[in-house]
């Protein structure tokens, strides 16, 4: 099920893109030189967590997103390389936890330092279309949990993924939504927990000067 939502979000941002058939390929302009970013947005993150202890599967959680970037055209600008350093929230609600006979619910945000490295696609005119995609690596700064139910050490200090997505901008504002999937196991390897994997669905407001 998770799959299938992933797969149809990623659909939906190309058919958005390819989908305004007026638009032509953005060969000057706006998106031909340089542009630094400072993006503002939220993440809604899951995890998917094994531990013996949970009856129920963990629940997305909403924190913070907060970025800069920089946008380096290739040629004239139609493709584009876009590295971007983000401090974002990830982590989840876990719910019928069974400590000493009693159900409790516990949320745990995980605070990263994150680095993708953006392939970019930009078409259209005075509406700017765009594509995103490409690996991120992320460096865990601290980790937050009801009762200290998760600490810092209960999880690998480096996480691998990927950002996938798509956005329209006009003048100098860009809006976007992405996808991110965390590629590698989180949990620390002589911990309690057998995996974790973070992903999220992203929405972020940037600024370009």
């Amino acid at each position: 099920m998770k799959h299938a939502f992933t797969l149809k979000f990623i659909g939906y941002s190309f058919l958005m893109i390819f989908g305004f058939s007026g638009l032509h390929a953005q060969s000057d302009g706006f998106n031909s030189e340089g542009r630094f970013g400072i993006r503002g947005g939220v993440l809604i993150s899951k995890q998917n967590l094994e531990d013996d202890n949970l009856d129920e599967d963990a629940k997305s959680k909403l924190g913070l997103d907060l970025g800069i970037l920089y946008t380096l055209p290739i040629g004239n600008g139609l493709f584009a390389l876009q590295p971007e350093l983000h401090w974002m929230q990830k982590g989840s609600t876990i719910s019928d936890i069974n400590i000493n006979g009693i159900d409790q619910e516990y949320t745990t945000t995980m605070n990263y330092l994150e680095l993708p490295l953006l392939a970019r696609i930009n078409i259209g005119g005075s509406l700017k279309v765009f594509a995103f995609g490409g690996p991120s690596v992320g460096f865990l700064l601290d980790v937050n949990s009801d009762d200290d139910y998760f600490k810092k050490e209960d999880f690998e200090d480096t996480e691998f993924g990927l950002h996938l997505g798509a956005g329209v901008g006009i003048g100098t504002f860009e809006v976007d939504l992405r996808y991110i999937a965390g590629l590698s196991d989180v949990a620390e390897s002589d911990g309690n927990l057998e995996e974790i994997k973070n992903s999220g669905f992203g929405a972020g407001l940037t600024l370009k000067f």
